[in-house]
């Protein structure tokens, strides 16, 4: 054997072997190049279900220009996977949010103003026990107190009475009440255990010179300046 491939080499050349291979291109060639062209040639419709992994997609190899219209949905996404920085402004809308899906952890604080709500849409229960009251009181009873004869404010929503002389009241409330209307009698008021009974009498109720005040001042029978219990209602 070693002989017969020493003879074949002794006969090998340049020539000889160049001969042999533009022999084999052109019998052959062309049928190779085919085969290799087609091994090159698979395209989506010669692969098969599950052909492709995540393991043979490199990572970032797939962009948007790869993705068929429609093709993530739901299931495709992990829990928590898209953000705000993936959200495009105004891409959510009203179709996009489950009922009940915005709570008030969602709502940033003075993000709801009068555009954002329907007429209608905002009830009495929806609001403040405080802007009930003055939202009620509208063209009746705003405010009212009840005031003992030494001048202590026992009931109502004065911010707080003062004695300034005998039969002599100034009473507060939270705003302006200058140009509302006042109604005041003499009145039977419990101040403590006790229940002050009121004297015959007048009474009557001005505005003082400020504007959040009203002055009130109770008389005797005889028209003189008296201490005496009393109710003052106003009406704004």
């Amino acid at each position: 054997m070693q002989a017969v491939l020493a003879r074949v080499r002794a006969r090998l050349s340049f020539a000889n072997v160049t001969s042999v291979l533009a022999l084999f291109v052109a019998l052959g060639g062309t049928s190779y190049a085919a085969v290799v062209l087609r091994a090159n040639s698979v395209d989506s419709r010669e692969l098969r279900t599950n052909a492709v992994g995540s393991s043979e997609i490199q990572a970032g190899a797939v962009g948007a220009s790869e993705l068929r219209t429609d093709s993530v949905r739901p299931s495709e996404i992990r829990t928590g996977a898209v953000r705000a920085a993936e959200v495009a402004t105004n891409a959510i809308g009203a179709e996009e949010l489950a009922p009940n899906a915005v709570g008030e952890s969602e709502v940033g604080s003075g993000a709801i103003g009068t555009d954002e709500l329907r007429d209608g849409q905002v009830d009495l229960a929806d609001l403040s026990p405080a802007t009930r009251i003055t939202l009620t009181d509208v063209g009746s009873v705003t405010f009212r107190a009840a005031v003992t004869s030494a001048g202590a404010a026992a009931g109502g929503t004065a911010s707080f009475v003062t004695r300034t002389g005998a039969g002599e009241y100034d009473v507060q409330f939270p705003r302006d009440v200058s140009a509302c209307q006042y109604a005041a009698t003499l009145a039977a008021v419990r101040a403590g255990d006790t229940l002050q009974q009121p004297p015959g009498g007048r009474i009557t109720a001005a505005p003082a010179s400020a504007a959040t005040t009203v002055t009130v001042r109770t008389f005797g029978v005889d028209g003189t300046a008296a201490d005496a219990p009393f109710h003052l209602l106003v009406a704004c």
